[in-house]
Formats: C-alpha cells, sequence, structure tokens
C-alpha cells in the first residue's frame, strides 16, 4: 500500500511588491510615449505587465494616481541633476552639469514628460500635479538666486521670483519640443542654448570670471 507524502505543496512564490510597483511604473511610462493620457487607462496599463488587474489597486488608487506617482519618480531624477546648481559652489561649472544631468533624463523621459504636459491642458488633476513639480522648481530657483544675490555673485535683477518663473517655464516648453520628440534634438546644443541663457541671465556672462 503506497504511503501518502507528508512533504507540503510548494507555494507560488508571491510577486514582490516594489518590483510590482516598478513595473506597473515603467508600463505606464511605456504608454505615455506612445498614447494621449485619455488612452492610459488601467486596463491598457495592466496588459502590459505580467500582474492581474488586482494589483494595480495594492499599489494605486487610479490612473490619476498612478500619473501622480510618474511625475514624482521622474520629478525626483530632475531635482537630483538640478541640486548640482543648487546645492553647488562653483556656479559655471555646477549650472552646466545641471543641464547636462536634466537633458540626459529629458533624452530617457522626455515623450512621458510631453505627454503630461499635453495632458494637463485638458485634466485638471493632471495638470495639478505636472503644474505644481513645475513650481517646486520655480521656488528652489528663486531661493538660490537669492542665496547667490546674497554672496554677490548675482546683481539686482527686475524681479527674483519672475525670473525664476521664466527661466524655468522656458526649459520645460525648450526641452519638451526639443527633447520630447521621436527625433530629438542633440542634447549637447540644448545644453549650450540653455547654458547661455541661464548664466547670461543671472551672472551677466556665460564666460567664467578668471
Amino acid at each position: 500500500m503506497a504511503t501518502e507524502s507528508t512533504t507540503p505543496p510548494r507555494r507560488r512564490p508571491k510577486h514582490d511588491p516594489k518590483e510590482s510597483e516598478r513595473e506597473i511604473l515603467e508600463a505606464a511610462e511605456q504608454l505615455l510615449r506612445e498614447r494621449p493620457f485619455r488612452e492610459v487607462t488601467v486596463e491598457a496599463v495592466m496588459s502590459r505587465t505580467g500582474l492581474k488587474r488586482p494589483a494595480f489597486y495594492v499599489h494605486f488608487r487610479d490612473r490619476h494616481d498612478l500619473v501622480l506617482r510618474v511625475v514624482e519618480h521622474i520629478g525626483r531624477e530632475l531635482f537630483e541633476m538640478t541640486d548640482r546648481w543648487l546645492q553647488g559652489d562653483d556656479p559655471y561649472n555646477d549650472a552646466r552639469a545641471a543641464l547636462e544631468g536634466i537633458a540626459a533624463v529629458y533624452v530617457d523621459h522626455g515623450p512621458v514628460l510631453r505627454a503630461l504636459a499635453d495632458a494637463s491642458a485638458i485634466d485638471a488633476q493632471v495638470e495639478h500635479a505636472f503644474r505644481g513639480l513645475v513650481e517646486e522648481f520655480i521656488s528652489a530657483t528663486a531661493r538660490h538666486i537669492r542665496e547667490e544675490q546674497a554672496r554677490g555673485r548675482i546683481g539686482p535683477l527686475v524681479d527674483v521670483d519672475e525670473t525664476a518663473r521664466a527661466l524655468i517655464w522656458l526649459d520645460e516648453r525648450y526641452l519638451s519640443e526639443a527633447l520630447g520628440r521621436t527625433s530629438q534634438t542633440d542634447p549637447q546644443l540644448v545644453v549650450e542654448v540653455l547654458y547661455k541663457i541661464w548664466v547670461s541671465t543671472l551672472y551677466g556672462t556665460a564666460t567664467a570670471p578668471r
């Protein structure tokens, strides 16, 4: 008579929650590269993953919550690059390094950021998330301009807050146009154009003093 096995059945491995979240975010970014925001549905996102629909709601409330997380994810990358200037002490070299880093982020995520910017014109929740990110950069830039003025590196400006607003929105529009399409402008050229605008506006010359 055969004896029954006492070995417990093997359990199916659980999907790592962090890996699941990353997979969903990557699927959402890929969709935003290809389709307008209105077509980025939960079904469309999850069809690009190896996960079931209920897994989506473990991490996100709805598609707007998902988009907010995409904005936060890319925003963190952009702020890491911007900190090269905000936290640096060599304004000319730090400004260039920051712009090179920001351009690199746009090379990777430009079509997604462009799609989010376009969606912000027709969707209030996307607008709130996207404009909130831009406003963070404006506030950080204005704060650093005042710090540089206190060090005597930047002279009087017409208005610090409006100068910061103009520079950040100029960056957003230009980077979106130059690096947010399938056919991208040479990133080094983009950096050179923005560098001369920023440094000439703030420091009076695009050439570091000797």
